[in-house]
């Protein structure tokens, strides 16, 4: 078997998002183990958000190398470290709207939607406040598409302890 360190804290659950096109969610960590028996899931979407609900960190180790995370849709595994970033995303789960600024009252002059989202969509986030997302979407290679959804349950990835946040 393998020797396991978990590491329980106050700020767990928090969002991270795949850094690869190619990742394995396994169902335990184990470094030495990357045979077929420990594959759980193939995951092929990079940039997709997922929550970490567990950490570990592998005997003889300085660093927390494995992830036990939970998708969108409620799986949950482990990842190793390697497979994800720091860089926030969000996925949006229903079709929502995109607004120029950050105001979705009809009746102010401030409101200006820009489009809307098709769903399933994964975004890039930005800032975050009370209310509203700031997001950005890439439209090809080099060009993107930025403005702000609302921060509603048509949106997964989350995190009610963000409150007014910059991620640029």
């Amino acid at each position: 078997m393998f020797p396991l360190v978990s590491l329980a804290d106050s700020h767990i659950p928090y969002y991270k998002s795949l850094s690869k096109n190619e990742s394995w969610l396994r169902h335990y960590p184990d470094i030495q183990d990357f045979k077929e028996q420990t594959e759980k899931f193939f995951l092929t979407q990079k940039g997709m958000a997922v929550k970490v609900i567990e950490e570990h960190q592998s005997i003889g180790s300085n660093y927390i190398d494995w992830y036990r995370i939970e998708l969108f849709n409620g799986i949950q595994g482990w990842i190793y470290h390697t497979q994800l970033t720091r860089k926030r995303s969000l996925l949006i789960l229903k079709d929502t709207e995109l607004y120029a600024l950050k105001s979705t009252n009809p009746n102010s002059l401030f409101t200006i939607q820009k489009g809307e989202i098709l769903s399933p969509k994964i975004v890039n986030l930005l800032e975050v406040t009370p209310t509203m997302f700031k997001i950005s979407i890439l439209s090809g290679k080099r060009n993107e598409i930025k403005g702000w959804i609302p921060r509603d349950e048509r949106v997964w990835g989350d995190d009610p302890k963000e409150v007014e946040k910059d991620f640029d």
